[in-house]
Formats: C-alpha cells, structure tokens, sequence
C-alpha cells in the first residue's frame, strides 16, 4: 500500500519533514486507463490534494514508457528522433522524458557533492560546439578531479563566432549579432563559478590544491580577480598550473582527464559530434542532456574497464562516496520523481538548468517553467 512521504506542496509546513504521521487523510480515487485506479490525498496542513502519481516519474504522464532504454539510448549516440520512432512517439515526448531524468541526475549530483571531500587534485578546461547555429558556438566549462575522473560541475557559455570567415559570413554574423551578442566576459565568469565550488568544497582541506588548466587567459584572470579564490593562492594553499594545449593528449598529461571527458562527450552525444545534423536547438534542452550525460558517467560508468578489480568501481567512489550511500541515491531514479526544494536545495548551474535560466541566442520568448518547477 502506497503512503506518502511527505507533502508535495513547496509552501506546506508538511513539505519534505512531516511534523507527524496523521498529516494527512485519504480522498475518493481516480481511474486511468493507462495507470489504472490512482489513489488519492489531501493535507490536513494546506487543504491541496494529491495522489500517488505525484511522486511517480510518470507524474502527468499519458503514456507508460521504457524510460531505462530512453536513458541508455540516449548516452549511447541515439538522436531523440530516432528514439522516439523506436518507441512510437513525438520527438517532444522524448525530450520531456529526457528532462525529467535530467532533473533527477540534477537532484543527485548535488547530493554527492555535499558528501565528497574533494580530496584530490583538479582539471579544468572548456569543451566547445555549437547551438542554433555555428555563428553562436558554446563553451561547456567542466571541472574534473585529476585522480578519480568524477565531473564536479559543468558551466556554459555562448561564445561569439572567431576565426576565419568569408566577407559573407562576416556579413552574416554582423546582421545576427543585432539580435543576440555572446557576452565578452563570458567564459571568465564561468571558471569564476568554478573557482567559488571549489573554494566551497575545499574549506576544511589542509594540503595544498592544484588545479591545472590550459594557458587560456581568460582562467587566470577570472582565478586572480575572485575575492575568494585570489587569498588561496597568494598564500599558496591553491597552486594554478598552466599547460600548453598542444602537448600530447595522453595520460601523462595533467589535463588528461578533461581531454578524455572531450573525447567521451563527442563519441557518446550525438548532439556533440563533429558534423552533426542533430546539434542543440535550445540551450536549456543541451544543459539537462548534458548533466544526464555527466550522471551517467559519474555514477553508472565503471571507473576502469580494462581492470577488473576496479570494474566494479564508480567514479564517484573514487572521488570519496561510500558505495552504499551511492546506491541509496540511485533508488528508485527511473521511476520515483525527485524533490529539489527544501533540503535538496541546489545553486548554480543546476538550478539555473531546472529553473531554464539560460539564455538561448535568438529565442524571442522566455522559456516556458512548469509551476511546480519554479521557485
């Protein structure tokens, strides 16, 4: 028998931590076709019903659905249009799967990371592509742990077009740029975000940090600009390792867990692939497929394939999670609906991915948030 946990209204004094077990009673059921009877409840507290489908994934689902093959599927290279012809549905029915299991890996990232001890060492760099169009390129900032190849966080930014260009496609950027212009201080504030984490992270840390990036200007002066990052490395608690970008991508090389994560996006992101036709339309879209595709490899990847002592191994364990708690977070992720207020409370690009902060180039409108999503 079903027995809610706590009360789904965000404003209720009974959201998340009941006060009691009497909190609330039961009201007349409702019939599906698709979900059968659906048991139903009300709050003593705040007077608004509910029912069981509430806490379901399927929560306003007309359709029951595989969402397991969608999440493989989609981390495998799949398009969302080949999918949804697999499966015998709209694109759009796709995506939304896609984004309600985004939104759970969201929920559980922030978990973990309240738990790591952010123990090892750290690489940082910026993973291009594109959306709309290649006149708006992006830059998906990711900060990796040098040891466990865990992704502590992932920043975007749009980036405004460079390199050669015939006369007509400056032309063309020129008329574009009219409409939207990518923000020149951009890519700065984005590793400035990730400084500030790992500022946060590393509070109690006693040994030195290092953290190794590219020779990009733009990580350098967004470290030495940080009123909280500038006091670490001054007094040598952080050290900023810069290594040139055309050194051999082997394993060698301090930077080589952001350039794996590179190669893993582009093999494993048909949205990624050099020469796709199946790039980002929406950058909301790209960034909860992207902290999906970062889930997947955090939690679910094997650490290490060709060992087998350590194919057992997660990443995040790696990085200092107890395996048994790892698990009590994956419970029930493909089929259980995630809460992310209350004590799951979440910042930075996580929330600006489940509120649709970010900005699309050329969009007109602003995205369209779900009630029960908005804070």
């Amino acid at each position: 028998m079903f027995h809610p946990s706590h009360c789904p209204n965000t404003d209720c004094r009974n959201f998340i931590h009941p006060r009691n077990r009497t909190w609330y009673r039961k009201i007349t059921p409702y019939t599906t076709s698709t979900f059968g009877t659906v048991p139903r409840f009300i709050c003593k507290s705040c007077k608004k019903s509910f029912s069981k489908q509430t806490f379901s994934f399927e929560y306003y689902g007309k359709k029951r659905m595989d969402n397991r093959y969608i999440y493989d599927q989609i981390n495998a290279g799949a398009g969302i249009r080949n999918i949804a012809r697999q499966l015998s549905v709209s694109p759009k029915t796709i995506t939304n799967r896609i984004n309600r299991l985004a939104r759970n890996a969201i929920i559980i990232q922030e978990k973990i990371l309240k738990q790591l001890p952010f123990h090892e060492d750290f690489a940082a760099d910026g993973f291009e592509s594109f959306c709309i169009s290649q006149y708006f390129p992006d830059n998906y900032t990711i900060l990796v742990g040098s040891n466990s190849q865990f992704v502590y966080s992932c920043q975007y930014t749009t980036l405004r077009r460079k390199g050669r260009m015939t006369p007509h496609q400056r032309c063309r950027r020129e008329k574009l740029e009219k409409s939207f212009r990518a923000d020149p201080k951009g890519l700065k504030e984005a590793f400035g975000a990730l400084g500030d984490l790992l500022a946060l992270g590393t509070q109690s840390r006693k040994d030195p940090l290092i953290l190794y990036t590219d020779e990009k200007k733009d990580y350098e002066r967004a470290l030495w600009s940080s009123p909280i990052c500038t006091p670490r490395l001054y007094s040598g608690r952080w050290r900023h390792h810069q290594i040139n970008s055309k050194e051999g991508r082997n394993a060698q090389n301090p930077l080589f867990p952001v350039n794996y994560m590179d190669r893993e996006i582009r093999k494993d992101m048909a949205n990624h692939s050099r020469e796709t036709v199946q790039f980002s339309r929406n950058v909301n879209n790209a960034m909860l497929r992207m902290s999906l595709y970062l889930f997947d490899h955090n939690c679910m990847k094997p650490y290490r394939v060709a060992h087998p002592e350590k194919r057992s191994l997660r990443h995040a364990q790696v990085a200092g999670l107890k395996r048994d708690v790892l698990d009590d977070l994956l419970i029930g992720f493909f089929k259980n609906r995630l809460f992310w207020m209350g004590e799951h409370e979440i910042g930075g690009p996580g929330r600006k991915s489940l509120e649709r902060g970010w900005q699309t180039p050329l969009k007109k409108h602003r995205e369209v948030v779900p009630k029960y999503m908005a804070a």
